[in-house]
């Protein structure tokens, strides 16, 4: 990107790239702030791999809102949104060739320069991206754009990246507001991606193993035969059990 990104919509420029661009342009001492409300483990992992240098981070989560016109108060949707990252966690943590998002998060969330909180107070609908302080501000990129994989990389969104300080200092305020109600969730956070696992049944340890052992090739495309005439039902046959098998 040559330019400091203006709009950001996935499409001409990711966000991904955008942040990648304000990471870069802003020295170690600019903290970064950022409200989502939904995260995910693709979100999560590359914010780790981007701030890799030490800053301080500010990761405050919320909760979405719900279609329609609901009237549920905001933490049972908290709760949800944290059943989709149990998910993410429960793929990725096993077997150990495809935990190493994991092991980077973990790492990541070790330092003391990252601070996470939970705001549950009200539906935490805004997105920001915030380089600075209100002391002295320096970028902000506001958008629609959660801190997911897909939100920084594949929906189209739209975000304005904003430099005139006195539009950066109101944005961070309005961050630090939202951070003075929110609770610590730092250690939950780590326990929910990193929870003891407790005994397994050795039948998913056999087929997760089987899995880890036998899944490129379960993906490959099977030739068809060229040396065998089968019957219809016969073909038939062959194609269940190929499904069978990858099953």
């Amino acid at each position: 990107m040559p330019t400091r990104p203006s709009l950001v919509d996935n499409a001409e420029t990711t966000h991904a790239d955008a942040l990648a661009y304000l990471i870069g342009d802003h020295q170690i001492q600019h903290g970064l702030s950022v409200a989502t409300g939904y995260v995910n483990l693709g979100g999560l992992h590359h914010l780790a791999i981007s701030v890799t240098n030490g800053r301080k981070v500010r990761l405050l989560l919320g909760a979405t809102p719900p279609p329609g016109l609901g009237g549920v108060p905001p933490l049972p949707h908290f709760e949800r949104a944290l059943e989709g990252l149990r998910k993410d966690r429960d793929l990725a943590r096993f077997p150990p060739s495809r935990a190493a998002r994991l092991m980077e998060l973990d790492t990541w969330l070790g330092q003391p320069e990252v601070q996470v909180r939970r705001f549950t107070e009200r539906f935490l609908h805004g997105k920001t991206y915030l380089f600075g302080d209100s002391e002295d501000p320096r970028a902000a990129l506001v958008t629609s754009a959660n801190l997911t994989n897909a939100g920084l990389l594949h929906n189209l969104e739209l975000g304005l990246a904003h430099y005139n300080p006195l539009v950066v200092k109101s944005a961070v305020e309005w961050f630090d507001r939202l951070w003075d109600g929110g609770e610590e969730f730092k250690d939950q956070l780590q326990e929910l991606l990193f929870p003891d696992p407790g005994l397994i049944d050795p039948q998913t340890i056999y087929l997760r193993a089987l899995l880890e052992l036998f899944y490129e090739e379960t993906e490959q495309p099977v030739p068809p035969l060229q040396t065998v005439n089968l019957a219809p039902f016969q073909r038939d046959g062959f194609q269940r059990a190929l499904e069978i098998v990858r099953r």
